[in-house]
């Protein structure tokens, strides 16, 4: 079986790069500069300070950022420390919508630590690992394995980046490893939660110019709240390519194709394991004050629960898109986000509709973040303030139905809300938000979010009720 997977990946991987090779050519000649504005990257091993090689007059930060180790013919040897400090306080009204053994209030206290250390030998040769300890205070008010992860190697992985004479930046990554793909609609690092997602195994990037492919064997961890006790999930496998590159003029293209194996899946109340082959491809950009983001997904496979074997055949559309007034006071982006996941409709007795959205970003659709983008359609209309330098006014009302009413709703880690496929109506429901933020320097943000859902009778039906929840939180990165 992973010998018929690792063909289809192949197969699938000459495919996307006879699609991009004309791109990645022209792309090959003058390779974009690094950017250092801000220092920090959303994934913290993709921080780069080279740059401070040589540096007359670090600063006293800066002295932690590039520890000068010696140099060899094979090129400079150095080592960088860094980490995060996250405290974040988070309370609900009805969490989950009240559905299931939930209490009906809670507040509670996250807190996340992390230390990095990231070495590099020399021009190929490059060691990282991060360790962390996540902790919650006081209770949720809801079962989540997201909260507490004591004393853990979050991330341990060895790059190999051999020289090359073609002009690429091949890269061979093996180890534990945070994974972020595209927009995260799929492959993320599940930033909102307190506990990150990691994978093991294997992943090999290959760039040109402002061109990359990845190509992926990967397996997700196990979070456990105690300490050095994570392990490697042996029941799920991802697997695939991914592709980013140049289109025309101001718009780029991702294509990829995505293996995914769940040997302990439920699925119309049923277990099982389900293999689920996903093709997709994204286009985004901005020019003249727009900016879009649209993506499509097709979604094949089968489910096999006992003697029984179902087909899947599911899609995801998406779309962000909306317009920036950088001229009027505030530069206000009017904008809209959008998405159709499919649903399970069992009047097809050999057919599975529901779209599995594998490893997706949380939140997904607005700020409770609760639902994954499975049998869910929605459309949110989004203002974006700049009132002072350096803060970010986010407000947006989200109007969400389901895909199909024959199926159910769908949490974190692809869990079936109670009664929700037994519920009546389409119509899930709406959320106000509004979510604050200050960069008040490049390593310190502040914020508040605020969130009031009013339950449909998808929802309502199920013995949902309406949900609130706000957010105050402190990020401080070094």
């Amino acid at each position: 079986m992973q010998f018929y997977r690792f063909a289809r990946v192949s197969r699938v991987a000459a495919g996307v790069l006879a699609l991009t090779g004309l791109a990645l050519a022209e792309q090959a000649r003058a390779e974009s500069p690094p950017q250092f504005d801000p220092p920090f990257h959303f994934v913290r091993h993709d921080d780069d300070f080279a740059f401070l090689a040589g540096k007359a007059s670090p600063d006293l930060w800066e002295r932690f950022k590039y520890i000068p180790l010696g140099t060899s013919m094979a090129g400079p040897a150095y080592l960088t420390l860094g980490g995060e400090v996250r405290e974040r306080w988070e309370g609900y009204g009805n969490i989950n919508y009240g559905l299931g053994k939930v209490a009906p209030g809670s507040g509670y206290m996250l807190q996340r630590l992390e230390v990095t250390a990231d070495l590099h030998a020399t021009d190929w040769l490059r060691g990282f690992v991060k360790f962390g300890d996540d902790r919650i205070f006081s209770h949720r008010g809801a079962n989540s394995t997201t909260d507490t992860d004591r004393a853990e190697l979050f991330e341990r992985f060895v790059d190999f980046s051999p020289p090359s004479p073609f002009g690429d930046k091949p890269n061979v990554r093996y180890g534990r490893q945070e994974v972020s793909l595209g927009f995260q609609r799929l492959v993320a690092l599940r930033e909102g939660p307190n506990v990150h997602r990691d994978f093991d195994g294997w992943r090999i990037t290959e760039r040109i110019g402002d061109a990359s492919i990845d190509f992926l064997q990967l397996q997700p961890v196990n979070n456990s709240p105690y300490a050095w006790d994570d392990a490697t999930n042996r029941n799920q496998r991802l697997s695939g390519v991914y592709a980013t590159t140049p289109a025309l003029g101001p718009v780029k293209a991702d294509l990829y194709y995505l293996a995914y194996d769940n040997h302990n899946i439920k699925l119309r109340g049923m277990s099982g394991s389900e293999t689920a082959d996903t093709m997709g491809a994204r286009l985004f950009g901005k020019a003249g004050g727009f900016d879009w983001n649209l993506e499509g997904a097709w979604q094949t496979g089968q489910f096999v629960t006992g003697a029984k074997t179902y087909d899947v055949k599911a899609h995801l559309l998406a779309a962000l898109a909306g317009y920036t007034f950088a001229d009027l006071p505030g530069k206000p982006r009017i904008g809209f986000s959008a998405n159709d996941a499919s649903g399970d409709n069992s009047a097809n007795k050999s057919t599975i509709g529901t779209f599995n959205p594998m490893y997706p970003r949380l939140p997904y659709f607005a700020e409770t973040a609760v639902l994954v983008p499975a049998n869910v359609r929605d459309i949110r209309p989004i203002l974006r303030v700049e009132p002072t330098k350096g803060v970010d006014v986010y407000i947006g009302y989200d109007m969400l139905w389901r895909a199909s009413t024959r199926d159910g709703l769908y949490g974190s880690g692809f869990s079936a809300l109670p009664n929700t496929s037994k519920a009546t109506g389409a119509r899930i429901g709406s959320e106000f938000s509004i979510d604050t933020r200050w960069q008040v320097n490049q390593f310190l943000q502040l914020g508040a979010i605020f969130a009031q859902f009013q339950a449909g009778p998808a929802l309502t039906s199920a013995g949902g009720k309406n949900m609130s929840y706000g957010v105050l939180f402190a990020r401080l990165k070094f």
